[in-house]
């Protein structure tokens, strides 16, 4: 982490200011180091990680357990490999969108809501480097450690701050960061997919652009797979990846102005990692521009 982060940090149990007792740094950045808060709650941070929360999702992307018996490079091998050539060029084009976005709306302080593997951070540290300001939050401290590590290879003066916490609970002060972006980590939420683009669309003066794959609202396949899900006990359905649900769960109120636009259509192909896009199927990669319009 580096200190500038106190800024605009508050304590996720009480909202107070933190202040930071380095025991290790380097460069600037504190790598290991203790966070107290005016109330004393005690935070760690660890191998450069502000862990404000450890726990991983028990569904949809649990870290710890993918990580188990391979590196990250060699999973992030493996699920590029086992992914159909139709999504890895919808996900090109969304990233190349999305820093469109960013240089269109002059954006030099950026968070990255539930960065995962790190898609769109790590292209956003090749495209600006030392640029911009980043923060990157994710619940899983293990998965922030490892893009970390991928980002100092690409660029050692990227300043970026690794927060693992809760993204429906942001530690952020309001209207700190200039953007929020999420490349499919908000859409990953579930049932807490309006609580994610609140919290982006709160911390950022110029709003929060989302991205996620969306079917055709009438797909037959719902219901079936809808029917899968609740047995399995995920807390996620078929339905929340629909053209009209990514609408609507970006318009929270009549206050959210909304921008969605479809960047890349295709017909979906066989891939074992992931529920959308489903296999002979269209699909489409849908970015919303959501700001609060007072």
């Amino acid at each position: 982490m580096y200190k500038n982060i106190l800024e605009i940090l508050t304590c996720p149990r009480c909202q107070e200011k933190l202040q930071i007792e380095a025991e290790k740094e380097s460069n600037g950045e504190v790598i290991e180091g203790l966070l107290t808060c005016t109330n004393y709650h005690q935070w760690q941070v660890e191998d450069g990680i502000i862990i404000f929360q450890a726990q991983e999702q028990k569904e949809v992307n649990n870290w710890n357990e993918l990580y188990k018996d391979i590196s990250y490079q060699e999973l992030d091998t493996k699920i590029k490999d086992s992914t159909p050539q139709v999504e890895l060029t919808a996900q090109k084009e969304g990233i190349r969108e999305i820093i469109n976005i960013v240089k269109k709306k002059d954006s030099t302080k950026i968070l990255d809501i539930a960065t995962g593997r790190g898609m769109l951070l790590t292209e956003l540290v090749q495209e600006f480097g030392s640029k911009i300001s980043l923060v990157a939050v994710d619940l899983s401290a293990r998965v922030l450690k490892y893009d970390r590590l991928k980002c100092k290879e690409l660029n050692p003066k990227a300043r970026i701050n690794f927060i693992a916490c809760d993204a429906t609970e942001l530690p952020i002060l309001k209207d700190s960061l200039d953007l929020s972006v999420s490349f499919f980590g908000i859409q990953n939420m579930g049932s807490l997919i309006p609580e994610g683009i609140k919290e982006g669309v709160r911390v950022s003066k110029k709003g929060l652009i989302n991205t996620g794959y969306i079917i055709k609202d009438d797909n037959p396949e719902i219901p079936s797979i809808n029917k899968k899900l609740k047995k399995a006990g995920y807390d996620i359905r078929l339905d929340q990846f629909t053209e009209s649900y990514f609408r609507q769960s970006h318009k929270l109120t009549d206050d959210y102005k909304i921008n969605v636009k479809k960047i890349f259509e295709g017909i979906g192909g066989n891939n074992k990692n992931d529920l959308i896009p489903i296999k002979d199927m269209w699909f489409a990669l849908a970015i919303s521009e959501t700001i609060l319009d007072y």
